[in-house]
């Protein structure tokens, strides 16, 4: 009785840190630690930096509260497994191929870190596939107040025109003014304003994150009936049509404010696809498409003659589509300089300094490049093996992976900026 109450305890204190974890994933309250690795040609870059996050506090309570020890076979009683030795085997390459990748790399001790980071998603995910109704049913709750916080206070930093500092900075609210910088703008009816952050580091990673917590909310919800049994949003049920609406809508308005014009179109493509779906519901095609021709013409104030093509198309700034390709350029002479074992885990940022290309020194705005640069095509094989088969990969999960891979193909956040890291390690974890 006693030993069965304190599993109980402990069943719940492991709840009470995985609720705080899933709440907190899309903050980035964290202590940044400026070793000489970190510093490319004398500046620091937060993309070496490294960091303890306060989600990483809550993910070592959570680590230590479900750690099992592995059970003992006497005897020879259990059957032997047959795939032991192969499972050895490709145990050991990855160590090996691991080994090399930090060995080759130009800093070592970047490489080591993203390793390290690596193998915490890693771990994440497969405990996610181990507690999956446990995680979808914290979910289902969770993801609205992502996408209602993050909304609003994307709302209240456009209406202040910078941030609002306070309790915001403690969430990993950047401190910003529009005359910051650097700082992200976009105009409307030619006046300049700042683009949504929300408690992100750039409005991008902000919208690709409110988009696929959107679409995987929706995902979700069908699959997770409450304790009687029923769906947590009846279509009868007026009030949860209410809230429902409003996380859609507040989503929305935080990925317009965003200004993330890759995220718009992809959003628009969702839309369509769903006015087409549900075409005989008249009230669903009524609303979508008042929003959508509202979208339309929103985007048609924010490009005017002078707008060039590849500003809509790049970022917030009219150089950012060249620096892209600049940086797509340069990563091709990193790939073809090391293609095997790649450059090093993280090291990107560090060859863009020994190269002495310090206009930008960003990662590849492409995950897919950015992995073939840092992991070489033997790490990209062994990607593609591990990756799991069959149609139940991609049944009614397509979409998910559909935005991810689109909108990392013009920027690297999914694979950069722990917020965006978390997100894909929940989607990969529940597909």
């Amino acid at each position: 009785m006693l030993i069965y109450g304190v599993k109980r305890f402990l069943a719940k204190i492991s709840n009470i840190f995985l609720i705080g974890f899933l709440l907190l994933i899309p903050t980035q309250l964290g202590k940044h630690f400026w070793p000489d690795w970190s510093f490319v040609m004398g500046v620091r870059s937060d993309y070496l930096s490294p960091v303890l996050y306060l989600t990483d506090l809550l993910w070592i309570l959570l680590v230590i509260f479900n750690f099992k020890t592995p059970q003992s076979h006497y005897c020879g009683t259990a059957p032997l497994d047959e795939r032991e030795p192969l499972r050895k085997i490709k145990y050991l390459a990855v160590l090996v191929f691991i080994i090399v990748n930090i060995l080759m790399a130009s800093s070592p001790m970047v490489a080591i870190y993203k390793w390290l980071r690596i193998g915490q998603l890693l771990i994440s995910i497969v405990w996610i596939k181990n507690n999956k109704e446990l995680v979808k049913n914290y979910l289902i709750k969770i993801i609205p107040v992502w996408l209602i916080g993050e909304s609003l206070l994307v709302v209240a930093q456009m209406a202040n025109n910078g941030s609002l500092n306070g309790i915001f900075y403690w969430l990993g609210e950047r401190n910003f003014t529009f005359n910051t910088v650097g700082i992200a703008q976009m105009s409307v009816f030619g006046r300049g304003l700042i683009r949504g952050y929300g408690t992100f580091s750039h409005p991008n990673s902000l919208a690709g994150f409110l988009l696929v917590s959107l679409v995987l909310w929706y995902w979700l919800k069908p699959l997770c009936p409450d304790k009687s049994g029923h769906l947590p949003l009846k279509k009868g049920d007026i009030l949860n049509n209410i809230f429902e609406w409003m996380v859609l809508w507040m989503s929305i308005v935080g990925i317009i404010l965003s200004g993330s014009r890759t995220i718009w179109v992809l959003g628009l493509i969702i839309l369509g696809g769903y006015l087409i779906k549900n075409i005989k519901e008249k009230s669903i095609l009524f609303l979508l498409g008042g929003f959508l021709a509202v979208l339309v013409a929103t985007l048609l104030t924010l490009l005017n003659r002078d707008y060039w093509l590849s500003d809509f198309l790049g970022g917030w700034d009219k150089e950012s589509w060249s620096k892209r390709l600049d940086l797509m350029k340069i990563s091709w002479e990193m790939i073809i300089k090391s293609p095997v074992f790649g450059i090093g885990a993280g090291n990107f940022v560090v060859e863009l300094g020994k190269m002495g290309k310090t206009t930008w020194l960003q990662p590849v705005h492409n995950i897919f490049l950015l992995m073939v640069n840092e992991l070489g095509l033997m790490g990209i094989l062994g990607i593609i093996f591990s990756l799991p088969a069959g149609r139940q990969v991609f049944k009614n999960k397509a979409l998910l992976l559909i935005i991810i891979g689109l909108s990392g193909m013009t920027d690297h956040y999914w694979l950069t900026l722990m917020q965006n890291n978390w997100l894909l390690v929940l989607v990969f974890g529940l597909i």
